[in-house]
């Protein structure tokens, strides 16, 4: 049903170059507000309902007393990981629909090291996703680590690029049983890895191609959850 739609989506698409332009802001906006959907809260919500209805299966305690609730958390972080690939998948293939073709293809229009416009709008659609599950406008931009979506998209769009964030970040937890610094010591590593495949022209990606801006794009996408993450923890008051 998903494919049909996204099919139909596309149809209407006119090809120009300037029809990529104009559909990449909606798109990113399509992203944000994708991203910024608060499955967490409507799964608690969902929850609280069954334990009012008196459902044995949805347990005793509430969301308010149950901030270690691993299902809860795995399903939101899954739900949030799911949204953000679909949203990216119709940027993607909108964008893929209105790229010119003949004598100026899309392709031929570009560097050797420069991703196509399509590419270009689902990185950043995605990118737009994960800003949207941090800050979400109607939870006064507090929301949530961002890390789903991220890794969703990182395994999506470029995997040996995730598959060595993973080594890395299991073997610093591995040594120091702190996720904090396990996650500052892997975000360096997975943006210098992106940095030197490009440099030495080493595919870690599928449908993407290497160079400035898929660099930057992984740069982008670090600072964002080393900006969400890595922040101190607000002091306690004593006394």
């Amino acid at each position: 049903m998903f494919v049909a739609l996204v099919r139909n989506l596309v149809e209407w698409v006119p090809t120009s170059v300037t029809s990529v332009s104009v559909l990449s802001g909606p798109m990113a906006i399509l992203g944000y507000l994708v991203g910024s959907i608060p499955f967490g809260y409507l799964l608690s919500r969902r929850r609280l309902r069954r334990q009012l209805a008196g459902d044995p299966s949805a347990g005793t305690r509430g969301p308010a007393t149950d901030p270690l609730d691993m299902p809860g958390v795995v399903g939101a972080g899954a739900l949030a990981a799911v949204a953000t690939l679909l949203v990216t998948t119709v940027a993607w293939d909108v964008a893929l629909a209105a790229a010119p073709r003949g004598d100026i293809g899309a392709i031929g229009t570009f560097s050797n090291q420069a991703v196509g416009a399509w590419v270009s709008v689902a990185l950043w659609t995605g990118m737009a996703a994960v800003v949207g599950n941090i800050a979400p406008v109607w939870a006064g931009f507090k929301g949530a680590t961002g890390l789903a979506p991220s890794v969703a998209l990182v395994f999506a769009h470029v995997p040996v690029v995730f598959v060595v964030g993973a080594v890395t970040f299991l073997l610093s937890y591995a040594l120091t049983r702190d996720t904090r610094l396990s996650l500052l010591l892997t975000l360096p590593v997975v943006v210098s890895v992106e940095y030197l495949a490009w440099i030495a022209d080493v595919q870690t990606t599928w449908g993407v191609t290497n160079g400035p801006e898929l660099t930057l794009w992984v740069a982008v996408l670090a600072g964002a959850l080393a900006a969400r993450n890595l922040r101190p923890a607000p002091a306690r008051p004593t006394g």
